[in-house]
C-alpha cells in the first residue's frame, strides 16, 4: 500500500517493453554492462576511451574500480527493469547523476587528458536527465490516472 491507501504494484505492471521510456532505461543498463565487460577485457583501450592517460602500471587497479561500478550499476538497473520498477529507475537516475559529473570533473582536471572527452560523460548526464525527465513524465501520468479514477483513495 502506497500513503493514498492504494496499492502501486498495478501502476508498476504498466510498464514494460511496450514503454519507449523502458527502452531507453534499458539502452543505458546494456551500455553500463558493455562498459563493465569490455574494461575487465581491455583495460588499457577502455581508459582511454574514458578519457584519461595511465602513466604507471601501479594506476592500473583504478580501471577496475570503473569496471566494477559500471557493472554493478548496469546489473542494478537490469533488476529494476526486470521488476519493471519505473519510480525506483527514476529515483536511481536522479541519485546517479552526479557520477558523469564527476567524470568530465576528472577528465577536464587531469594532466594528459584530452578534453573533448569530457564531452562524452556531459552527453551521458543529458541522457540520464531526458530519460528521467521521461520517467517523471510518466510517473506523474499514472498518479492523476489513478486519481481520476479513485478520488477516495487520495487526502484531501
Amino acid at each position: 500500500m502506497n500513503p493514498y491507501g492504494s496499492s502501486t504494484s498495478s501502476q508498476s505492471k504498466d510498464w514494460g517493453p511496450r514503454a519507449y521510456s523502458y527502452w531507453l532505461v534499458a539502452s543505458l543498463s546494456l551500455f553500463l554492462l558493455y562498459l563493465g565487460v569490455n574494461t575487465f577485457i581491455q583495460p588499457e583501450a577502455a581508459i582511454q576511451g574514458f578519457g584519461l592517460t595511465l602513466f604507471h602500471s601501479s594506476d592500473a587497479a583504478i580501471i577496475y574500480i570503473k569496471a566494477n561500478r559500471d557493472l554493478y550499476i548496469g546489473l542494478v538497473i537490469s533488476a529494476l527493469l526486470l521488476f519493471r520498477l519505473r519510480k525506483a529507475s527514476l529515483i536511481l537516475l536522479i541519485l546517479s547523476i552526479e557520477m558523469p559529473i564527476v567524470d568530465a570533473i576528472l577528465v577536464l582536471r587531469s594532466d594528459g587528458a584530452a578534453p573533448a572527452s569530457a564531452w562524452i560523460h556531459i552527453g551521458t548526464v543529458i541522457y540520464i536527465l531526458i530519460v528521467a525527465w521521461v520517467l517523471f513524465r510518466e510517473e506523474r501520468s499514472v498518479i492523476m490516472n489513478h486519481k481520476s479514477k479513485h478520488p477516495q483513495s487520495f487526502p484531501k
